[in-house]
């Protein structure tokens, strides 16, 4: 098939992911891990991340389960579906596909059922998302003692700031014990209980709540910049493109849509053959930074395109078309993921799952 010199693809470094992983494990200790992989790894490959992870993971978690479905094939680990389920979806649970339940209608379609499930139990401390009211902690647990076929695997719940507010977490943290222990005093058996996602690892945490559920940190971003000198990752994934045409142009020069950006001396204007139809964010409009190998930094001019933006190469020697561009990833600090997604005014997660269908991923051991 004819390959696309000119476009952009990303490259997934495996030996970063385990690197990651490692490192991971050194924090959770003795803890269950349950790896987070929805959005196909945050965009990363569900497959190839999964049988790189398998060895040093527990758990998978997802988001639906058409993804549990398709990725059963590539591990015998369980996937917990992390997003709910829908009733005419409950056939497809079994030993491996656990649903997380948060509320009780769920729960009484799965007793209805009469047949053996095990699942995970989901509760509200302070997210306002899902997940089961303290308040109905009675009505609960006198549905689960009449209900033998279902089995508890794990209870959970889900820390809103984690990464900025240690106060509310602590909260947080206080209100799920006090459900363990009634949960306990009241007989409900469960083998595991995780509240802690990337920057939950960080908290001290009781010997109770013995899983953790790591996302993005295993692909090399961090929750926040407190947490860079507490654990070292590596960025997975390199999101590079290739200069398609360079030109000098005059003092004022108009540059891309809207005329946003004039060129303040003469300038070398190069052009990249990526932009927001591959995922590259347009709010990079005017302040984005991208690395040209082995020349430097160059800084973006002008309105990103959907297939193309230009940056400004005045500064630089010796830059050619065809030379390699990194938009985000290893390369330099100021192209890891974390300080793009800073300027573009959004999170590294989302850099990672808006990538195109059509950017290619390359996969390097």
């Amino acid at each position: 098939m004819f390959e696309d010199l000119r476009h952009s693809q990303v490259i997934i470094d495996l030996k970063a992911l385990l690197s990651n992983i490692k490192a991971i494990k050194q924090v959770a200790g003795k803890r269950k891990i349950i790896a987070i992989v929805k959005d196909n790894a945050y965009g990363h490959g569900a497959p190839k991340i999964i049988e790189t992870l398998d060895d040093y993971v527990d758990y998978y978690g997802v988001a639906n389960i058409k993804e549990a479905i398709f990725l059963k094939a590539y591990t015998s680990k369980v996937f917990i579906i992390l997003g709910g389920f829908f009733e005419e979806e409950i056939p497809f649970f079994c030993e491996n596909i656990m649903p997380l339940v948060y509320d009780m209608d769920s729960l009484k379609k799965l007793t209805k059922t009469g047949k053996k499930l095990s699942i995970h139990l989901e509760f509200e401390t302070g997210m306002g998302r899902t997940g089961f009211l303290y308040k109905e902690l009675k009505t609960l647990i006198k549905l689960l003692k009449s209900s033998p076929k279902i089995n508890v695997d794990g209870i959970m719940t889900h820390l809103a700031c984690a990464e900025s507010d240690e106060g509310f977490s602590e909260e947080q943290i206080e209100k799920f014990y006090d459900i363990i222990d009634t949960l306990k005093k009241e007989g409900i058996e469960f083998k595991h209980a995780h509240i802690s996602n990337s920057a939950g690892m960080f908290y001290n945490i009781s010997d109770d709540i013995n899983a953790v559920r790591p996302g993005i940190m295993i692909y090399g971003s961090y929750p926040s910049k407190k947490y860079e000198p507490l654990i070292k990752l590596k960025p997975v994934m390199t999101f590079k493109s290739k200069i398609v045409y360079i030109k000098k142009v005059e003092k004022g020069t108009p540059i891309s849509y809207g005329c946003k950006y004039r060129t303040n001396r003469k300038s070398l204007i190069a052009t990249v053959s990526a932009g927001y139809g591959d995922g590259y964010p347009r709010n990079l409009t005017n302040k984005g930074i991208v690395y040209i190998e082995g020349k430097g930094l160059a800084p973006i001019v002008g309105t990103v395109c959907m297939d193309m933006f230009m940056v400004d190469i005045t500064d630089l020697e010796g830059v050619r078309v065809g030379d390699e561009v990194i938009l985000w990833g290893q390369g330099h600090r100021e192209v890891h993921p974390d300080r793009v997604a800073e300027k573009a005014e959004t999170i590294s997660y989302e850099l990672f799952c808006h990538l195109s269908e059509r950017v290619k991923k390359v996969y390097v051991r």
